[in-house]
């Protein structure tokens, strides 16, 4: 069975997004190999740094706005074009926790 148009544009633009931010944990890899290089003398890398955190954040941005569109549509497509969608309220904001641990774990790793 075909998806509807508006189904098959909106998880090919979910998709073009999942991309993106794969590309930004390249990009970040990036920064922080560059960063670690001019930090040991290698300054012939500090515009390749500056390249790196500026495709970074440009990403990071033009990524943002687009899921904020996605969600302003299907926002507005619930009901309409979409099904209501049902959200089991205890499931949410549950990894803030595992998220706060791991964050906690990566600054005493760097302050080390």
């Amino acid at each position: 069975m075909e998806q509807p148009q508006y189904v098959k544009e909106r998880l090919d633009s979910l998709a073009e997004i999942d991309n993106k931010l794969c590309s930004m944990l390249q990009e970040a890899s990036q920064v922080v190999f560059t960063y670690n290089e001019v930090l040991h003398g290698n300054d012939t890398l500090k515009q390749q740094f500056q390249d790196h955190v500026s495709t970074f954040y440009s990403t990071l941005d033009n990524t943002t706005a687009q899921l904020k569109q996605e969600i302003q549509l299907l926002d507005e497509n619930i009901g309409t074009r979409l099904l209501p969608i049902n959200v089991n309220k205890k499931a949410l904001g549950q990894d803030d926790d595992k998220l706060k641990e791991q964050m906690e774990t990566l600054k005493e790793k760097l302050d080390q």
